[in-house]
């Protein structure tokens, strides 16, 4: 694991050092952001889940993927009727942390650990969990009001997330056992080739200049709920005591992934804090690394 860890940090650290030394220029990012989230995320998104067999996935592969969601936003409207979060927050709470890093962080991850075969599990997990997020999540957000509340957005975010409607195109193509002309597979997995190094690269770029240096205790309470409670939910689950197999142990890496880099955006969508958004992504990004030794440990030990 530890090769792995220092894989990744080193091309996190490449981004925030070009960054940081003006060789990438500020807003840099965002050009990087869409041809990764418009072009390069959807290609790999569809070349690898058309290629897997859905026959294998077992219930405890689908629960693993979207039960964990539930009882983090289950968690998130208890804290609001309880008094202990606003219905601001609670909202927030409810989609932000359910939504982790799955494709930025989670196929680099995954595609160290196993090898690049399994990233079309991971993303077959990462699509249920987008797609449960924006169906059940935006439902369950629209719950948590005191009076008036301005209306989520949903249809608006739904029709501009192209790496759920890829995973939908997959998870159809995959279904039916459908297969891609020749060369629009391999001009798809060139493109999806580069989403992975991009990807790290990215994040580094944009962690570059951010601070946590106020609101800990709410980022802390976002980045429990996701690297703590959906992990430990998971495995309560879905875990079968070793005999998993390699689909449940991807799906399980991506339920521990931190918060995603699209909730920013989700954030300005459903006027949640962006600031505070930003802190998360930051906080939970770099608790991730020294988490991720556990969770080896937990999916060798459980899964």
């Amino acid at each position: 694991m530890t090769p792995i860890i220092a894989n990744l940090l080193l091309i996190l650290l490449a981004g925030w050092l070009f960054r940081k030394y003006g060789i990438v220029q500020e807003g840099a990012e965002k050009a990087f952001n869409q041809y990764l989230y418009y072009l390069a995320l959807p290609a790999l998104t569809i070349v690898k889940i058309a290629a897997m067999p859905l026959s294998g996935l077992g219930w405890q592969f689908l629960a693993g993927s979207t039960l964990p969601l539930l009882g983090v936003m289950l968690a998130a409207v208890a804290l609001w009727k309880a008094g202990a979060a606003d219905w601001r927050f609670a909202r927030l709470l409810v989609i932000v942390p359910a939504l982790g890093n799955t494709a930025y962080l989670g196929f680099p991850v995954v595609g160290m650990r196993f090898g690049e075969d399994a990233i079309g599990y991971a993303a077959i997990a990462g699509s249920l969990q987008s797609i449960f997020v924006f169906t059940f999540g935006c439902f369950i957000m629209t719950l948590v009001c005191d009076k008036t509340c301005p209306p989520a957005r949903l249809l608006r975010m739904l029709g501009r997330n192209v790496v759920l409607w890829a995973s939908v195109v997959g998870l159809l193509m995959a279904g039916f056992g459908l297969r891609l002309p020749g060369l629009v597979n391999q001009v798809l997995s060139d493109i999806g080739k580069t989403t992975l190094p991009l990807a790290l690269f990215t994040i580094g770029v944009s962690l570059y200049g951010k601070r946590v240096v106020h609101n800990l205790p709410r980022i802390a309470l976002i980045s429990g709920l996701k690297l703590l409670l959906m992990p430990v939910l998971f495995l309560g689950l879905a875990g079968g005591g070793g005999s998993g197999g390699l689909s449940l142990k991807v799906a399980f890496l991506q339920a521990c992934m931190p918060v995603a880099v699209l909730n920013f955006i989700i954030a300005k969508e459903f006027d949640f804090d962006a600031d505070l958004v930003s802190q998360s992504i930051l906080f939970s990004t770099l608790a991730f690394f020294p988490l991720l030794y556990l969770y080896d440990w937990a999916l060798l030990a459980f899964l």
